[in-house]
């Protein structure tokens, strides 16, 4: 298969979707050996967790970018450009480099017979486009799980587990214990474990280590750190303790939940195998910025946050404490894809909101507004509640956020709303396709 430009492209990666999740390795693993196993070319670290991990993996990037070193960074979900999932040195790939590499995975798929999920694909062309590049390191970030993404068929000299919660449960597990028997899965002998834990999975933690084999660093034993201040200019210190890497820093990543992605960056630099200076840190860390996590809106007080679980539903509305005004209002522009937990997050959003903006998220079978609402209204009895079409409620929600100086505005509940938002502010009426999302169910 070939593909003329990158809308092609798109658009194919677009239909597989249907394909759903495969909780299996053996496909993509058909294609890697036909492509000559470019995922052993190259080092990596392999990063999971139900939240922080995709922040965690920019400033891992950039850390080890000052250090000297050339990087892959592989993440996802993406909001504009499908491309924004593999970077080279910071750079999106080039359109031709990733069209060729797409190319060459479309005929592996064919010479083997099988065929590749979306996210297998592009995991397979970033491993290829990787190896072609001549990277020094490759940054991955999980996309489900860890036993069965296809991102484990790297062996990394370092794993990361930013967080565990409930996610996905249908697919990983629905008790703690099972998530974190998933996760614990990209663990490897002798190599380091970089993890921040709940008390109650540390038994488990500890089964999951003599079954491995990696060498566990845990925060709050290991490693540890604190916000220094508030915000000024655009900038916040914190201290990070209990390593190589120990000092106080400043970084542009203000948000309270971003302590905590940072502590486990310099945790995992701390113990990787490639030497990283206390001045390339420092020099790192003020530049840092990861597109929809309190992302301020030019021009409103608002901020894009795709907060899309629970766990990180909570992170928001603590942040939103922070800044919001005496007597302010706050209103969320919000939309939920039907797999999550969107009456939790709904609970825990109704918290710190005056006012709802619903709608459903570009792209996505996303849930209905009207539903939304008549759950919200049973919750909260009397709370502003707004539900339509996207186009009428983004005017709406951002007519609102400037009709009075101490409001405040976040769209949140998914990263494909925040991107819907995005094109709308830039005037852009393109279709925002949404990737890979579905149901999936384990291997017997």
């Amino acid at each position: 298969m070939k593909f003329a430009d990158l809308s092609s492209a798109t658009e194919y990666l677009a239909s597989l979707t249907r394909h759903g999740v495969h909780p299996e390795l053996d496909s993509i693993s058909k294609v890697l050996s036909e492509l000559g196993s470019p995922q052993d070319k190259f080092p990596a670290i392999q990063i999971t967790g139900t939240n922080g991990k995709g922040s965690t993996s920019v400033i891992l990037d950039l850390i080890y970018r000052r250090a000297g070193l050339r990087t892959g960074l592989f993440t996802s979900p993406h909001l504009l450009d499908v491309r924004e999932r593999i970077r080279i040195d910071g750079t999106l790939v080039e359109t031709d480099v990733f069209l060729e590499a797409m190319q060459s995975v479309c005929l592996a798929q064919e010479k083997t017979g099988v065929t590749l999920t979306f996210f297998e694909t592009l995991t397979a062309v970033s491993f290829l486009v990787f190896s072609l590049s001549r990277i020094d390191l490759a940054v991955l970030e999980v996309g489900m799980g860890g036993r069965w993404d296809a991102t484990s068929l790297c062996v990394p000299e370092v794993s990361v587990l930013t967080s565990l919660a409930k996610d996905h449960t249908e697919i990983l597990g629905d008790t703690l214990e099972l998530i974190l028997q998933e996760k614990a899965a990209i663990g490897r002998s002798g190599k380091p474990f970089v993890a921040t834990l709940p008390p109650e999975v540390l038994p488990e933690w500890d089964r999951q280590r003599s079954l491995r084999g990696f060498r566990p660093l845990l925060r709050g034993q290991d490693f540890d750190g604190n916000w220094e201040g508030e915000a000024e200019a655009g900038e916040r210190a914190f201290s990070f303790f209990g390593q190589a890497l120990s000092g106080t820093y400043r970084t542009s990543l203000t948000a309270e939940y971003q302590l905590h992605n940072l502590l486990t960056a310099l945790a995992t630099v701390s113990v990787g195998p490639w030497p990283v200076s206390h001045e390339a840190v420092r020099g790192a860390l003020p530049h840092l910025f990861h597109a929809g996590r309190w992302e301020p809106v030019p021009g409103f007080s608002a901020f894009l946050d795709g907060a899309h679980n629970p766990e990180a539903a909570e992170h928001l509305v603590r942040q939103i404490q922070t800044v919001r005004q005496e007597n302010g209002k706050v209103a969320f522009l919000a939309g939920f894809l039907r797999e999550k937990d969107w009456r939790s997050m709904v609970h825990i959003l109704a918290e710190a909101a005056d006012a709802f903006f619903l709608t459903v998220p570009p792209g996505t079978n996303g849930v209905e507004p009207s539903t939304i609402a008549s759950y919200l209204t049973e919750q909260r009895p009397g709370i502003d509640c707004h539900a339509g079409s996207f186009r009428e409620i983004c005017q709406s929600a951002f007519n609102w956020v400037a009709g009075e100086p101490d409001r405040i505005l976040v769209v949140t509940g998914s990263l494909y709303l925040v991107a819907g938002v995005q094109k709308w502010l830039a005037g852009d009426d393109s279709p925002l396709h949404a990737g890979e999302r579905t149901s999936a169910s384990p291997p017997s």
